[in-house]
């Protein structure tokens, strides 16, 4: 599997890209647990009161998607604000420095995530599709002030990807999903902690290595 992703990933090659790469391709299988709300707690009443978490019960332990088109988040990020380093940026030169900063992950988004996660994703046999990158919705986003997509002086959780949070707050009343903070595919899978494990001995001793830049032993071999 790890050739055939590694292939899947070319021209990127670090280790960052090999972790979001399989996490990707594990999730567009579409294999798992389904669940559905059950029966007691149907409805959307729970959805007022946030610490009444819905309950579930289990259809089938050996479920596979027979969905053919997968929606993904690409955009949301690079557009809004949602980086920590983005924060950063803000408080090294202000809103001019941010602005150049989202400007720059735009421009390169093409590059830099699409192409790979595209191909890890159609490898699965399914179709991925970007709404924040609908062509009107980028305009939209573009042509707003950055102020108003993010605000770094708030909370993580709040002041970035502003504009998105409050659309789902206020318009679609996903109220417990526009307050959840970020976590990068590779660690809210865990497979970045498993692959620091593996390759540097902890998550401590990788984080010391920058490992995320780490070029994989395969594209070192071939240059």
């Amino acid at each position: 599997m790890r050739e055939d992703l590694v292939a899947l990933l070319k021209p990127a090659g670090t280790l960052m890209d090999l972790n979001i790469g399989a996490a990707l391709s594990l999730a567009a299988k579409g294999r798992g647990v389904l669940k559905r709300l059950a029966p007691a707690i149907g409805g959307d009443a729970w959805m007022e009161n946030s610490s009444n978490f819905p309950a579930f019960e289990v259809v089938s332990r050996g479920y596979t998607s027979a969905a053919r088109v997968i929606l993904m988040g690409h955009g949301a990020d690079e557009q809004c604000g949602g980086y920590r380093r983005h924060v950063t940026k803000f408080r090294e030169g202000g809103w001019s420095a941010l602005a150049r900063e989202v400007e720059m992950d735009v421009n390169r988004l093409w590059h830099r995530n699409l192409g790979r996660d595209d191909r890890c994703i159609s490898n699965q046999g399914r179709e991925a599709r970007f709404p924040f990158l609908d062509e009107e919705v980028a305009l939209a986003l573009h042509a707003m002030p950055i102020w108003v997509k993010v605000d770094p002086t708030k909370a993580q959780g709040e002041g970035d990807k502003q504009v998105l949070r409050v659309i789902a707050r206020d318009l679609l009343r996903l109220r417990e999903a526009a307050k959840r903070t970020k976590r990068a595919i590779q660690f809210g899978t865990r497979i970045a902690k498993l692959s620091n494990v593996r390759d540097f001995g902890s998550s401590r001793a990788a984080n010391m290595a920058s490992a995320g830049t780490v070029a994989l032993p395969e594209m070192q071999t071939k240059r």
